[in-house]
């Protein structure tokens, strides 16, 4: 019995090693940084994957940036955020939205307490 798990195990594991036989180039890969703490990124993948992000020490740390990619589904996905004292925000097309609020259907009152 351990034998066929043995042989499973390593039929599975060459069929992933197969998988990840093609490595994905690195097209693009700038980087900064100077002594005041402002840094600056920007990548590129093969696969479309893109990244950015800059930022500063400003009485704690401030940043913006994004990324984007194409989803499993096909759909490319863009992401641009912010980071500072507001905290982190993000913006894209695809994230939720909140729900628009409702009136309640009733006035509240005090009951007379």
């Amino acid at each position: 019995m351990n034998n066929r798990l043995f042989v499973l195990a390593c039929l599975v594991g060459v069929v992933v090693a197969d998988s990840y036989k093609t490595p994905i180039p690195i097209l693009k890969d700038d980087r900064t940084q100077n002594g005041y703490g402002e840094y600056t990124f920007d990548f590129e993948t093969g696969n479309g994957i893109k990244r950015h992000e800059a930022g500063r020490q400003n009485d704690g740390q401030e940043s913006q940036g994004g990324w984007s990619y194409t989803g499993p589904e096909g759909i490319p996905i863009a992401l641009t955020f912010s980071a500072g004292a507001q905290g982190y925000v993000p913006v894209g097309d695809h994230l939720p939205t909140p729900p628009t609020p409702v009136a309640l259907p009733y006035e509240r009152t005090d009951g007379g307490y």
